[in-house]
């Protein structure tokens, strides 16, 4: 296994799935993204859900290296074994993808995705969920785990999940690591969290919000306080979308606006435009000249580039796209610059 320099959060939809595909090389050879499987409406069929997200996932990204997260869907752990792990795995190529496993999780999960695990050959990611300060138990929960799992090859995925104090981020992260850092030989330790905005009420309506990126700001001070000096930490994120993109279940009466997203050194920038599927006159153009004449745009870098650029250009024919299309450009020009910028940061 090659050791990434950057691993974002992705939920395993459409619109990340066709986004990440258009990450160019060579960036895309240091980027291994953690996939989430989103939890289907409650009326889908369990078995033909999870078939058919798996063959996505597999078709999408599976010869790709990265981690496959089902947390969202194993109350049904017979058949997310059958349907995600063995059907993800099951091409000539095998997969590059590992499979994810938790202390909070049930011991029959944790030896279904260690038995998967060993069966790929892949190691196994141990993820480990940060929403508050770790308490008392998880050094011994991550024990037993780490005990059960035997002489497995472990990634250690730090998540933080939605950030809001810096502080508390970074004193969450060493607490845990103090508890668990040298309960084993982690192949890969990486910290994950974001801090990109659920919904639009926080932004400005017709207007460009500038939104500070704090998960690179939390890993920058991990970074250089870890212990013991030198051990690497990968850099993961979100993308450009909230942490809870990958575990609601889909559903009606959401809100849509226009919303292209831009990802600079240390902000989001954040368009709020017409609300989709009304009658209200598109404000994508303006909202992209104003996103393609920041300073910090990367002219033609990426296919979310061009887009944006053809969005802003007065010669082209308003098409102002859809929310599956806003997000998956904003994937690609994030994951193509992140994996640049984390590449500098290491140099």
């Amino acid at each position: 296994m090659t050791i990434p320099s950057y691993v974002p959060g992705l939920p395993a939809k459409g619109a990340a799935l066709a986004g990440f595909q258009q990450v160019e090389l060579p960036g895309k050879e240091r980027v291994q993204p953690l996939w989430t499987i989103p939890p289907p409406k409650r009326t889908a069929d369990p078995a033909e859900y999870l078939r058919r997200k798996s063959r996505a996932i597999r078709n999408g990204s599976g010869l790709h290296p990265g981690w496959l997260d089902a947390r969202t869907v194993e109350e049904a752990l017979d058949l997310v074994v059958e349907h995600v792990w063995q059907e993800v795995g099951a091409t000539l190529m095998g997969t590059e993808l590992r499979p994810v496993t938790g202390p909070e999780r049930a011991p029959a999960q944790q030896i279904a995705a260690a038995g998967t695990a060993q069966e790929w050959d892949s190691g196994l990611g141990v993820r480990v969920r940060l929403r508050a300060a770790p308490d008392a138990t998880l050094r011994d929960r991550c024990r037993e785990l780490v005990g059960r799992l035997g002489d497995l090859e472990l990634d250690l995925l730090l998540d933080l999940y939605e950030l809001g104090s810096i502080d508390d981020a970074v004193a969450r992260v060493l607490l845990a690591w103090r508890e668990i850092g040298a309960l084993t030989e982690w192949r890969t330790v990486v910290l994950l969290g974001g801090s990109f905005p659920w919904g639009a009420k926080e932004l400005k309506d017709h207007d460009l919000t500038v939104w500070p990126r704090l998960e690179r700001q939390v890993w920058q001070a991990v970074r250089d306080r870890i212990e013991p000096p030198g051990a690497t930490v990968t850099y993961g994120d979100y993308s450009t979308v909230h942490p809870r993109s990958g575990e609601v279940r889909p559903g009606g009466g959401a809100t849509f606006y226009e919303k292209p997203r831009y990802t600079t050194a240390e902000h989001f920038l954040i368009s709020k435009g017409a609300e989709w599927g009304q009658d209200e006159p598109s404000h994508m153009k303006t909202l992209a000249a104003r996103i393609v004449g920041d300073s910090e745009f990367r002219m033609s870098r990426s296919a979310g580039e061009r887009w944006l650029q053809a969005q802003a250009d007065p010669a082209v024919a308003e098409d102002p796209g859809n929310p599956s299309v806003w997000v998956e450009k904003g994937h690609i020009q994030h994951i193509t610059f992140v994996a640049d910028q984390v590449r500098d940061a290491d140099r």
